[in-house]
């Protein structure tokens, strides 16, 4: 329900970008003996091929959820759309008309009875494609709360990058700038931040994270995590993160761009660290590295988690979505469990995902994962994709994931 930078460097490769963006194709096809299975994602809506793409997720209840569509029209342009499900069905809503003219929708939820719709000041680039935070002018808008029966009005004097919801009268945005914005109700006001924010995560109102990075004069562009306690930020303590010692720095520089908290003392933090390399001096193009960052929150400090398993190591970390006992979905297609292990997530039916479908290639499609977010009360996951076919033809689909249980069998 997200979502996921000023004045840096486009720090992200095309490399990068495979392993980081959420559910491509796996490429598994020649395994062997694939992880073991911790679930597989099914169907809950899909419609018709054409450009229509999903763009946002809510779950707000065990019974109801929202979702957001892009659609492409003429000269690149762009026409927003609303889902909701309710009673098992998905249907469209149309969107109030203080937003209809907006291209770039996202959403955030507190509950049934606080759903926010605003306008993405990303312009439907998330951060973890460009590394910059949006320029260019700013028209003033507003963003929309659904009480449960209609749609409020929510004056914004700044473009939010992110937002997300504590309660009816608490919610918290990210600008454009990177600085911080707490909604009282009634209205707006800046909390300066110790660093330059890109990710939110509003859990109470003395439990907020925000992921981003921060600037030094002696050294590369750091990533940051800071929390906020009810009365004020903590910047958290990280590591350091340099380019190797033999390197010919072309550009260097780490950011987080993703946070999610399980609890009050848990919390997972995404992100990348960029090396831009000249020493190969017989290449046209510096050599671009790229460093994963996943970092795990205990209560006290972060620590890094390892690498995964090899089988694993193409896998995409897009999303990180706890789910509730421990455990995280990574991306489309990898479940981590609270001990550690690593377990596949299978495809749709017909869709391609650890092993090929055998289906014709005409009629092949892979699944990109948008958004995800776990139904409230449970541990399953909806998550807002997109089927993708052999002619880039598109269909937006919700996708569902409930966990095989019991998973500690699995780790016997």
């Amino acid at each position: 329900m997200r979502r996921r930078r000023s004045g840096g460097p486009l720090w992200l490769s095309a490399a990068a970008l495979l392993l980081l963006l959420g559910g491509c194709r796996i490429g598994m096809s020649d395994d062997v003996h694939p992880p073991p299975r911790a679930g597989a994602w099914s169907i809950d809506y899909m419609g018709p091929p054409g450009h229509v793409q999903m763009a946002d997720l809510a779950a707000v209840s065990a019974t109801e959820a929202w979702a957001v569509t892009e659609e492409r029209g003429a000269a690149d342009s762009w026409k927003p759309g609303l889902l909701r499900l309710r009673d098992g069905r998905w249907s469209a809503v149309q969107i109030p008309a203080q937003l209809r003219g907006q291209p770039w929708l996202r959403l955030a939820a507190a509950g049934p009875r606080s759903v926010w719709l605003y306008p993405d000041a990303w312009g439907g680039v998330p951060p973890q494609k460009t590394g910059d935070m949006p320029s260019g002018s700013w028209e003033r808008s507003s963003a929309l709360r659904w009480d449960g029966a209609r749609w409020h009005q929510v004056p914004l004097d700044f473009p939010p990058v992110d937002l997300d919801v504590v309660s009816q009268d608490d919610a918290w945005a990210l600008d454009a700038s990177g600085a911080a914005r707490q909604w009282d109700g009634t209205r707006w006001r800046t909390v300066p931040l110790p660093a330059r924010g890109i990710d939110i995560e509003a859990r109470a109102a003395d439990d907020v994270w925000v992921a981003g990075d921060k600037t030094f004069d002696d050294r590369p562009k750091q990533p940051a995590a800071v929390h906020w306690d009810g009365s004020g930020w903590q910047l958290t303590r990280l590591r350091r993160y340099q380019a190797p010692y033999d390197a010919k720095v072309v550009d260097n520089g780490s950011v987080l761009w993703r946070i999610s908290a399980n609890s009050a003392g848990e919390a997972w933090a995404l992100g990348v660290h960029s090396v831009v390399d000249g020493r190969d001096e017989g290449r046209e193009e510096p050599r671009e590295v790229d460093e994963r960052i996943l970092l795990h929150w205990s209560g006290t400090r972060w620590q890094p988690v390892p690498e995964p398993p090899r089988s694993f190591r193409d896998k995409t970390y897009g999303q990180a979505v706890p789910d509730g006992t421990g455990g995280m979905l990574l991306g489309a297609w990898a479940y981590r469990t609270a001990e550690g292990t690593y377990f596949r997530i299978d495809a749709p039916p017909k869709t391609e995902g650890w092993q090929e479908t055998g289906l014709p290639p005409l009629q092949r499609r892979w699944l990109t994962m948008e958004e995800a977010d776990v139904i409230p009360g449970t541990h399953t996951i909806l998550a807002a994709a997109d089927l993708v076919g052999h002619n880039s033809m598109t269909q937006p689909a919700v996708i569902r994931l409930t966990l095989d249980a019991p998973q500690r069998s699995l780790l016997e």
